[in-house]
């Protein structure tokens, strides 16, 4: 069956890639992709994480992740070479990021803030420039300059201009800038440093606009050769008017714009910004829409189309993003994928095979479209002719057939290619008769093609019937140029063959070493360029041992008398080796599991990769754990094969420690570990590497082995559960000398050996737990603490006071003890620990070793209070010397709490309850939640006004009447007479009432 008037173009659906794009994230639910890009060999996606997931654009598989701590990826753009990203994110940041990154983290970046607290809307890339578009109008160019330094970035940054609405789409093409916003389009020079306006109507709404090659040269205007790489000095540019033309380069004869006007309209201009003519799409969008050919239907060989003429209602689309590709120009809304031809209007072609499209971007005839459930879709769109020799050259023949028959008219009545005169052979792989005698006419006409189809080779031989060099013309991998740049001279087929195979075999290798194969293919390049012997050059005499070397024949001369006799002891390989073969598999599978741990090592950097991933990897190639330590030394090997030098080490120490913390034999994997010294010993070398890795584990532990009196110390290391259970399982096997030579050289240990010892005599741990200098490590032990104990402590305290080690007293060189646990510090735990009467008495039989000074009012203050409100509940001790100390800073509270002391002369106290203005400038005296209500500006205030904040705070929190009277606690009457107080449990009273009824306690905690 043939259709009529049916376009000659097709739009093939290719392998999904899905799977492989999504696999990186699809065990983390918190981490979505936001936007993405593609380029000749990459694809990369931004995520919420702040990552950029990198991946080979074909064959499509992850080989990067670039991470980054600036929020919410947005908007990101490859550069055409390859070498950069750039991006930006929620709050308008523009970052430009190297492509080629180490584990380590050492790459460079530089970032724009020209867009900061705007949405950038659009990014496009040209040369070393990237053009930047936001929400209001604003176009930025970030101009990255040569490296100064090795991994060091030099860039200018600027707005160049300022337009009066939303940026829609931004295409760059040499020194030429196009800028599409929501009311208007502007064609702009970069060298020039001006702009001007396309067009004099205005629009409303998302339109893009792009550039576009044209077979026929388009005069604008005086020419200027701009070949060279230019630079720009980063400065605003200037509008033109209408009647001034740019004066742009040779280079751009033969291109045009494209911007999309309302109701499925195009305006064709000049590169110039002159408007030509306008195309309408509306009428011929009416045909019904073209069936795609699908991955699946393509393999199955099993195609219907539709009749393309049938007539719907017209559409009205307004195209937001327009993109040259293949000839048309593409455009997409959310449920269809345009393709409008300008050559001839009737061949446009729609389709609606997709929902919920989000974004899309192409390359060459390579559209990837991104669906909103994470989908990401390949296709290619492209001629018929083209589409017929690639499925002959895939064996469809089948579909090859009924593709013919169907577009029987269009072949008879066109200018074919001579690349189609392969086609005739369809009539041997045919078997039906009824196909064949419908294609009798169109395979006639094919071999009439077969003619002035012969290339004549270097040799003069003329090759008539080349059909793997018809079939390369189709695959966009395989660029085949007889310029300059291809001094060699093209390659036989069978060679390119070759080369593709060997590329997909050792595609895994080549990716992971793709950095050091592209230095090694360019040094490769200059040497073989030398090689190019021109043919006037003159070629010096040489005299040439005929015996030495080889004899040369040329190829017609050839007889099979001059191939030379081989000796057999010459042969070096006379068969292969099964054994050999084995080796290389054998290494090729260990190569391929490094492979797996290193990509999921990267991964790890930004996402909480699964456990289960990674020991079901190491458990399918390892048996016993000895397996698995031989596992990560061959992981070591890996990274530095692979230039990973730096993580050679961190990587398997971090797998490794990975890998035991997610094993259910982790108990019996320890217990292994700890009676080999070998795997003891990697053991500790790959926690204290993790931990260097992650900084926090460097220089906080003296040189014997004693933790310094540092906050870092106090810091959870990574794989710190794994740790403290290794610990405690060795401390359990009666090998607690091994424990503390863990413990020097991973001084954080420490604190699991007190807690074992927690059972011991306090003063046999006594010297560590006070090197540690860690409060809330103190707290913990202070219901062991006695008047004995304390009195040793501030002896132990008093050295270490002077920087002294209480272990080897050596002194410590950069570290102030008295800048982290004062004597104040000190004497509030003493009170908490044996009260107050007992602290002032440890302080007055030690005050020789006490610093002059070093005890402030606050601790005498607090000792008093202690023992005044201590007599009506015991419970009172530890939230009252919080209370003091934090709210001491305040003059207001010193104030309060001196009136408490003066009308307590007595030694009685009117109740347990403190100044309102003390508690809440406290959080520890039962009113946090009004005391993180209060900026640190209200606590400078004076008195009346911190009340008044106050206040306004409780009346916020709902809390307005005094339960005793009924009263508002804003009454100024009784506020004056007494004041309002609070207890420790958080209830508030006026003073008056508590006064008036003797109360000591908190009568709404007590009556409950």
């Amino acid at each position: 069956m043939s259709l009529s008037n049916i376009p000659p173009y097709m739009l093939q659906e290719l392998p999904d890639v899905t799977e492989i794009v999504n696999y990186p994230i699809k065990n983390i639910q918190r981490i979505k992709y936001t936007s993405f890009d593609v380029s000749k060999s990459l694809i990369a996606f931004g995520a919420t994480s702040g990552g950029i997931y990198v991946f080979n654009r074909w064959p499509c598989e992850f080989i990067q992740l670039i991470p980054s701590k600036d929020g919410p990826i947005t908007r990101l753009a490859i550069s055409s070479d390859e070498r950069h990203i750039g991006f930006a994110n929620g709050k308008g940041v523009v970052t430009v990021t190297e492509c080629e990154q180490s584990l380590s983290g050492s790459f460079s970046t530089t970032s724009s803030k020209e867009h900061q607290g705007n949405e950038v809307t659009a990014m496009t890339w040209s040369r070393n420039m990237l053009f930047t578009g936001d929400d209001i109008g604003k176009v930025s160019i970030l101009q990255l300059q040569n490296f100064i330094a090795k991994r060091m970035f030099q860039s200018s940054t600027q707005i160049i201009m300022s337009l009066d609405s939303r940026i829609c789409q931004l295409e760059a093409k040499e020194c030429m800038l196009l800028v599409s916003t929501l009311s208007r389009c502007y064609i702009c020079n970069t060298i020039q440093e001006q702009y001007r306006q396309i067009g004099q109507k205005l629009r409303d709404g998302e339109f893009g606009a792009c550039f576009a090659n044209i077979e026929k040269p388009l005069t604008n205007g005086v020419t200027e050769n701009t070949t060279e790489d230019f630079e720009t000095e980063v400065k605003k540019f200037n509008i033109v008017d209408e009647d001034v033309r740019f004066v742009v380069g040779e280079e751009f004869a033969n291109t045009v714009i494209y911007c999309a006007r309302p109701s499925s309209r195009l305006w064709e201009a000049t590169i110039d910004g002159m408007v030509r003519r306008t195309h309408q799409f509306k009428q011929v969008l009416a045909k019904q829409p073209m069936t795609f050919i699908s991955n699946e239907s393509y393999e199955n060989e099993n195609f219907t189309m539709k009749n393309a003429q049938d007539i719907i209602n017209g559409q009205s689309v307004n195209f937001t993003r327009i993109y040259s590709l293949n000839g048309a120009i593409f455009a997409y809304s959310k449920n269809s994928l345009y393709f409008l031809n300008i050559q001839d209007v009737d061949n446009t072609v729609w389709f609606d095979a997709y929902n919920n499209i989000n974004e899309c971007r192409i390359y060459n005839d390579l559209l990837y479209v991104w669906l909103t459930n994470g989908s990401l879709i390949s296709l290619r769109f492209m001629k018929l002719d083209k589409f017929l020799v690639k499925c002959y050259a895939d064996s469809k023949f089948r579909l090859c057939a009924d593709l013919c028959a169907l577009f029987k008219e269009y072949l008879l009545s066109s200018d074919l290619s001579p690349k189609l005169h392969i086609l005739s052979g369809l009539r041997d792989k045919i078997e039906n008769s009824d196909t064949l005698e419908t294609l009798d006419s169109v395979i006639d006409k094919f071999d009439t093609l077969k003619s002035s189809d012969a290339t004549q080779m270097k040799s003069g031989i003329y090759v008539v019937d080349n059909t793997y060099h018809t079939q390369s013309l189709l695959d966009d991998n395989i660029q085949v140029k007889n310029n300059d740049d291809n001094k060699f001279g093209p390659l036989p087929p069978e060679a390119l063959q070759t080369l593709k195979g060997i590329s997909v075999t050792v595609s895994d290798k080549l990716n992971s070493s793709k950095k050091m194969l592209r230095e090694k293919w360019e040094d490769f390049e200059d040497k073989m360029k030398h090689l190019s012997i021109d043919k006037n050059d003159p070629i010096p005499d040489r005299q040439i041992n005929d015996e030495k070397y080889p004899k040369w024949i040329p190829r017609d001369d050839f007889t099979i008398d001059d191939v030379p006799v081989v000796l057999e002891n010459d042969i070096i390989f006379r068969e292969s080796s099964q054994s050999a073969i084995e080796v290389d598999n054998n290494n090729l599978e260990k190569d391929k599991v490094c492979k797996m741990l290193y990509q999921y090592s990267r991964l790890s950097l930004v996402n909480k990769e699964s456990e289960t991933n990674l020991n079901s990897i190491i458990d399918n190639n390892a048996d016993d754990i000895n397996d698995v330590y031989n596992l990560m030394l061959l992981l070591e090997k890996y990274c530095i094969s692979i230039e990973a030098v730096e993580e050679s080490k961190f990587v398997p120490n971090n797998i490794f420690l990975s890998y035991l913390k997610g094993s259910l034999n982790k108990y019996e994997l320890l217990n292994m570990i700890i009676k080999d010294e070998i795997l003891y010993k990697y053991f500790v070398d790959s926690c204290i590497a993790v931990n260097i890795k992650t900084q926090k584990h460097s220089n906080i532990g003296c040189e014997c082995g004693f933790p310094l009196p540092y906050i870092r110390t106090s810091q959870m290391p990574v794989f710190s559960d794994l740790i403290d259970e290794f610990i405690e399982q060795q401390w359990s096997s009666q090998t607690k000398e091994q424990c503390y030579e863990v413990c020097k050289r991973m001084p954080y240990l420490w604190r699991k050996i007190l807690y074992l010892r927690r059972n011991e005599d306090l003063i046999n741990v006594l010297r560590i737990l006070l090197q540690m200098l860690d409060e809330n490590l103190l707290h913990s032990f202070l219901p062991q603490f006695t008047f004995e104990t304390w009195e040793r402590a501030i002896q132990l305290y008093a050295t270490l006071y002077a920087n002294i080690c209480l272990n080897c007293n050596k002194k410590f060189e950069h570290i102030s003890v008295k800048d982290m646990l004062s004597w104040d510090n000190l004497g509030s735990m003493i009170i908490k620990s044996v009260g107050g009467k007992n602290a002032i008495k440890l302080m007055q039989k030690y005050a020789n070793l006490i610093e002059k000074g070093a005890l402030t009012m606050r601790f005498y203050h607090s000792c008093l209070l202690v023992v005044l409100y201590g007599k009506y509940d015991g419970t009172i001790t530890i939230p009252m010397v919080d209370t003091v100390y934090s709210s001491y800073d305040f003059k207001d509270s010193r104030n309060e709490i001196h009136k408490i002391l003066l009308n307590a002369s007595d030694g009685t106290i009117n109740n347990t309850a403190l100044p309102l203005t003390v508690a809440a400038t406290s959080p520890n005296w039962g009113l946090k939640k009004i005391y993180e209500k209060l900026s640190p500006s209200d606590f400078e205030n004076s008195e009346n006004s911190i009340l008044n904040d106050i206040l306004m705070a409780l009346t916020m929190a709902d809390v307005t009447d005094c339960t005793l009277c009924g009263l508002p606690l804003r009454n100024e009457v009784l506020i004056e007479d007494g004041g309002l107080w609070v207890f420790k449990c958080g209830h508030i009273f006026h003073g008056a009432c508590l006064n008036l009824n003797k109360i000591k306690l908190c009568p709404s905690c007590t009556l409950q």
